[in-house]
C-alpha cells in the first residue's frame, strides 16, 4: 500500500472519532447529530478495513470521506457571505473550514491512491 492510502486511513480514525466525540457531548437526537454519528462511525469502519488491507477499504474510504466533505461543507455554502460567517462564528467557523478543507485532501489521496 502506498504512503497515500495509510496516512487517509489514520486520518479516518482521528476524524471519526473526533465526529463521535462531537456528537456525543452535543447530543439532542437532532438530525445533524445523527449523521456526525454515522459519518464518524463510518471512517472508523473504512479507516480500519484500510490499514488492514481488508476488501474494499479504500471504496467505502472514499464514500466515508466524501460524506464528511459534504456534510462539513454544507454550512459554509449555506452562509451568505464568508466575512459575515467569520465574523458571527469565530473559531468555530475556521475549525468547519478545517474539517472541510482536511475531508477534501484526503479524499484526494484515497482516490489518487494506487495499489502495487
Amino acid at each position: 500500500m502506498m504512503w497515500m492510502g495509510k496516512v487517509s486511513g489514520i486520518a479516518a480514525l482521528a476524524m471519526g472519532a473526533l465526529l463521535i466525540g462531537v456528537a456525543v457531548v452535543g447530543f439532542d437526537l437532532e438530525i445533524g447529530i445523527f449523521a456526525m454519528i454515522v459519518i464518524g462511525a463510518l471512517l472508523l469502519l473504512a479507516g480500519f478495513r484500510t490499514l488492514r488491507k481488508m476488501s474494499g477499504g479504500l471504496r467505502l474510504l472514499s464514500g466515508a470521506w466524501g460524506l464528511a466533505a459534504g456534510f462539513s461543507l454544507v454550512p459554509l455554502a449555506q452562509a451568505g457571505a464568508f466575512d459575515s460567517f467569520f465574523e458571527d462564528f469565530g473559531p468555530l467557523a475556521y475549525a468547519m473550514l478545517a474539517i472541510t478543507l482536511i475531508s477534501a485532501a484526503c479524499l484526494a489521496l484515497t482516490v489518487l491512491h494506487k495499489e502495487k
